[in-house]
């Protein structure tokens, strides 16, 4: 399989190719309008757990915090915890939940370091704790890491988009350079294909490391920041308030060190991956989350 921009993510190495700094340099040059998401449900498609908060975690704390000042008495939970009633209970509600859908289970993430069935785990109850910071619901497919293919996303991931019924969906932007990325990115485009009313946003994750402002293999004119306020709720009576954004990257941050695996070595081996080091997470905290339009 032919990835766009893969061989650009496999010659880069882990201090990336621009800093945080730059990136926040060059993108306040951006003039493209921001995209307010439209107030319905909001369906994130990760293909590995983490790749949700890296993307637009502030985006779903702020949506949630809103959420749920504005509508509900009760915190926001991941659908299968003791006490809550989960996605099915809300999938008529007039301001639904936010959902992650985690396609790939994690589990390759450390080849020779930490057995696969461990990882699975690990990455499981990760996700999970990721996604009760965010305050949104999630569903994890639990198909096979590092080789996802489209057959598979498609027979796992298309019945779970139709039952959710988003008014948006975000996926890994395609030309991200990994494959998993790409897959689920062409899964999700061929799904929207086939639907009317659903907004189609794919978020970068790797650009961000791979990449130089103004590089001619990213659609420039297409990436748009995401508008986290203000935010209404359906009966228009509720606006994000400044505190509410402020503390949505908060939550992210907090979202994310759930992700413990990905941010540490997993071995004493001198050669340990550490997936996610200072300088990669730093570069999803721009102050703003950013995505592409179709």
């Amino acid at each position: 399989m032919t990835v766009p921009n893969g061989p650009r993510l496999a010659a880069t190495d882990d201090a990336g190719v621009t800093t945080a700094d730059q990136w926040r340099e060059a993108l306040a040059e951006h003039t493209a309008p921001a995209i307010a998401l439209d107030v319905g449900r909001l369906v994130v498609v990760a293909p590995h757990p983490d790749d949700e908060v890296l993307g637009l975690g502030a985006t779903m704390a702020a949506r949630s915090a809103a959420r749920s000042t504005s509508r509900r008495p009760d915190s926001p939970h991941v659908p299968d915890s003791p006490d809550s009633p989960g996605v099915a209970d809300s999938l008529d509600s007039p301001d639904p939940l936010d959902v992650v859908v985690c396609v790939s289970d994690g589990s390759a993430s450390h080849p020779g370091e930490v057995a696969p069935e461990a990882m699975r785990g690990r990455r499981q109850a990760e996700c999970e704790a990721g996604a009760r910071e965010l305050g949104i619901d999630l569903r994890m497919l639990g198909l096979p890491d590092g080789g996802l293919n489209a057959a598979d996303v498609d027979a796992a991931l298309h019945p779970v988009l139709d039952e959710l019924a988003p008014a948006t969906v975000a996926v890994t932007w395609s030309g991200d350079g990994h494959p998993d990325h790409h897959v689920c990115a062409e899964s999700v485009r061929r799904w929207y294909g086939a639907r009317e009313g659903v907004t189609l946003l794919e978020f970068p994750v790797w650009m961000w490391h791979w990449a130089r402002p103004g590089d001619p293999h990213v659609p420039w004119k297409r990436l748009r920041r995401v508008a986290m306020a203000p935010y209404e709720s359906t009966a228009a009576i509720d606006v994000l308030t400044e505190d509410i954004t402020a503390d949505a990257f908060d939550h992210k941050r907090r979202a994310l060190a759930a992700h413990a695996s990905q941010l540490a070595p997993q071995s004493d081996a001198p050669d340990a991956t550490v997936i996610l080091p200072p300088a990669v997470i730093e570069r999803f905290f721009l102050g703003d989350e950013w995505v592409f339009t179709p």
